[in-house]
């Protein structure tokens, strides 16, 4: 592929300013042409016969020209087109190989990536498991310290036990049975009775945490129930209060009504005495006017038409002294 490359092109074939010049040429000629056209008008046919074939030389020869620098042209043109299908098979060909090339790397490089996959995964979980396994032996190897230590003092703890098993036991029997004076015949009985003090521990705690809790509810509800006695026995002081205030001003209206009641029957006393001496007074006048009167008036109960009867005596009366003043201007009594 470099070889071919680096072969020089075919120059190609013909001249350009040839061409130019023909073109010059035939204006020239084309100029020539009208000029000799503008002459010939003016001479004989047998002379613009001979100008018509001379005219027609130059153009045979021209185009002749013409024809061979095409077909040199196309020699030219068949060399390069042939050329250049041959670079193109080439280039064809080494496509083809530069491709199945670069299929084989993608290939490789695919493998590659799979199997640099496959290791970066399996070191992951190698990682993993080593770090599962050094937490476990971690793990155990705390658990070991503290089995030892939990074994150092549960070891001190037995030796403890064996000591206070002699500081109690006793003589044993006749039997040669070794017994404590408290019960205890070995270190387990110990323990047992130790587990029972616990449990009955826990149990009374427990106990006592609930009767506190109980305590602490009952003291809670025994405030909120002095807080609402509290509250019901100002509202009934101030039910009370209020109760009194309003017997007060009852017993206030009360005693208003009574004034006024006394009162009015104070004036119903006096309005009836002296109803009843405007009736014995109006009784007296009546019948003294009805002795003095010519006029024989009707016996009425009612004092209205008696003091309407004592009216109109007056009045009569107020007319005849009038009279007698009137007829006897000197009389004095």
């Amino acid at each position: 592929m470099s070889s071919d490359s680096a072969k020089p092109r075919a120059p190609v074939m013909g001249n350009p300013r040839g061409s130019s010049n023909d073109k010059l040429g035939a204006g020239s000629e084309s100029t020539t042409g009208n000029a000799h056209s503008l002459v010939l008008e003016h001479v004989t046919s047998t002379t613009r016969l001979m100008e018509k074939r001379r005219q027609t030389l130059i153009a045979t020869k021209d185009l002749e020209t013409r024809r061979q620098l095409w077909v040199e042209q196309e020699v030219n043109f068949s060399q390069r087109e042939s050329l250049i299908k041959k670079k193109d098979l080439e280039l064809q060909d080494n496509l083809v190989r530069f491709g199945k090339f670069l299929q084989e790397n993608d290939g490789k490089r695919v493998r590659a990536k799979r199997r640099a996959a496959d290791e970066i995964n399996l070191r992951l979980r190698k990682e993993r498991e080593i770090e599962s396994l050094t937490r476990k032996l971690n793990r155990i190897g705390t658990n070991e310290e503290i089995a030892d230590t939990s074994l150092e003092k549960n070891e001190r703890y037995g030796a403890y036990l064996e000591l206070v098993l002699k500081f109690v036991s006793g003589h044993g029997d006749g039997a040669g049975t070794a017994t404590t004076s408290m019960g205890f015949r070995e270190v387990n009985d110990v323990l047992a009775r130790h587990a029972t003090l616990q449990s009955t521990n826990e149990t009374l705690t427990a106990a006592h945490r609930r009767f506190a809790a109980e305590d602490a509810v009952l003291k809670t509800s025994f405030s909120e129930y002095v807080d609402t006695q509290k509250d019901n026995a100002l509202t009934l002081n101030n039910e009370i209060a209020l109760l009194k205030k309003q017997l007060e001003k009852a017993v206030r209206v009360k005693e208003e009504t009574r004034a006024q009641r006394d009162s009015s029957l104070r004036s119903d006393a006096l309005a009836k005495m002296q109803h009843g001496r405007v009736c014995m007074a109006t009784e007296n006048l009546f019948r003294r006017c009805r002795a003095r009167s010519a006029v024989k008036y009707k016996t009425d109960d009612n004092p209205l038409e008696r003091l309407k009867v004592i009216g109109e005596y007056m009045g009569d009366l107020n007319k005849i002294v009038k009279q007698r003043y009137k007829e006897n201007p000197g009389l004095t009594d």
